[in-house]
């Protein structure tokens, strides 16, 4: 592969996804160890858990970049474009640079597909990819978002300086087991041998599983309700304000511009997870630039008004517990009959009870089917939902064209459902609204 260009680079990525999701650890750390195990030159914190990843990598970049650090960042899935997916102080990767990396590892991959390992998967590259472009661009930190569990997981390589685990849910089960206790099994296999740490977890039975590992690994283990807290302050704009309290910080009236108390529950975790990198770090914190991270903390996707007179909203919940933050969200700031819902997921989730719990708050919910692999058919959505009125349309883009032109009321649209999804509308509307 000689002389590619960035989309040839990034059309190669994509075609490994003919090779499925396969957990393990193998390939990964024998691609790295025929580069030179990039990924031991990195001082890297590890982010895990089913909800609040993304939003909690964003929180901590901003936070550790306000004090001076070059941060890179590896994040799923995309929403704007693929190269955002490793970024170094929220610019995306470029293209030219990863077609370099593409041209570094395409042969090795193609040795290692013909052992009896097997190909490289796509994510599994993208991760060794990461770490190549971290260690040539000398960062000061690495922030690595598990891709799917966390055991078992292709980031899960690496031997981070600090690992961090947001809220837990039923979501992936048929990979990662049908209870909290073995989807937090999963979640706890980055916890590493006395590597502090830090989670949001509030479920007794997640914690339990979490704890025993940490204490298995003697890793030093803190928690939100024990290490610290937070208090929520009233707020009349659209984000949220509250006070952070631990023993060795007390912040009042810090504001997110991201809506949800699942919002703050992220952001006290990156808090914290600052804190203590920079006891580890030895460097000085400064409590305008902690407010000042906080408040420039944007996640495109997330509870994001995408567009304003008829106000179209944005959610990437694309399960069970986010489609109830969301919902939570929701109804702290509008009457429930002005909300309308239009909704796509992909197969392998709780599409009955997200509909179902919708519906229980909302007046009007939409089915959709859009374009990916593992999307419901139209057919498939209106066969299974027709007896209970749920209301089935084709073409996302119909409802989306049909509430900007007709509606004056004051109504809004909640687009949620799969982060793919929410992707494909949110360019829709930026393009063409």
């Amino acid at each position: 592969m000689n002389n590619v260009n960035g989309n040839e680079a990034i059309e190669w990525i994509h075609q490994q996804l003919k090779f499925g999701i396969r957990p393990g650890l193998d390939r990964v750390h024998l691609l790295l160890a025929r580069l030179g195990h990039p990924e031991k030159e990195l001082k890297l914190i590890h982010v895990g858990g089913t909800n609040g990843k993304g939003s909690t990598v964003t929180y901590l970049r901003n936070l550790l970049q306000r004090h001076g650090f070059k941060i890179g960042t590896f994040t799923s899935p995309y929403i704007e474009k693929f190269e955002e997916r490793i970024s170094i102080n929220g610019y995306p990767i470029d293209q030219n640079q990863l077609a370099s990396y593409v041209e570094q590892v395409k042969p090795i991959c193609e040795q290692i597909g013909e052992t009896e390992l097997g190909s490289p998967t796509e994510f599994e590259i993208i991760t060794v990819i990461a770490l190549m472009h971290f260690q040539k661009e000398t960062i000061d930190f690495g922030i690595m978002e598990v891709g799917l569990g966390g055991r078992l997981d292709s980031t899960n390589v690496i031997t981070p300086i600090l690992s961090l685990i947001t809220s837990i849910g039923m979501d992936h089960m048929n990979i990662l087991g049908d209870t909290i206790e073995k989807i937090s099994y999963e979640k706890a296999g980055i916890i590493k041998q006395g590597i502090p740490i830090v989670t949001n977890v509030d479920q007794p039975e997640a914690l339990d599983v979490i704890a025993s590992k940490a204490k298995l690994h003697n890793a030093p283990f803190y928690q939100l309700g024990s290490d610290y807290h937070y208090e929520v302050n009233d707020y009349s704009g659209w984000g949220e304000s509250f006070d952070f309290l631990s023993e060795d910080k007390c912040l009042r009236d810090l504001e997110l511009r991201m809506k949800g108390q699942h919002q703050i529950e992220n952001a006290t975790l990156s808090m914290f997870a600052l804190m203590l990198i920079s006891k580890s770090e030895k460097f000085k914190l400064f409590d305008e630039e902690i407010k000042k991270g906080l408040l420039q903390s944007q996640w495109p996707g997330r509870l994001e008004i995408i567009h304003n007179q008829p106000k179209i909203i944005l959610d990437g919940a694309h399960n069970f517990e986010a489609v109830k933050q969301l919902v939570t969200a929701i109804n702290s700031q509008w009457a429930s009959e002005r909300v309308s819902v239009l909704l796509s997921v992909i197969k392998n989730k709780p599409i009955d009870e997200m509909v179902n719990y919708l519906k229980q708050n909302f007046p009007k919910i939409t089915l959709t089917p859009f374009d990916f692999s593992t999307s419901y058919e139209y057919n498939e959505l209106y066969q299974n939902f027709q007896k209970s009125h749920t209301h089935v349309q084709k073409d996302w883009k119909t409802v989306i064209d049909q509430f900007i032109e007709n509606d004056s009321n004051g109504n809004i649209l909640i687009v949620t459902g799969s982060l793919y999804f929410v992707s494909q509308v949110r360019a829709y509307v930026l393009q063409h609204k």
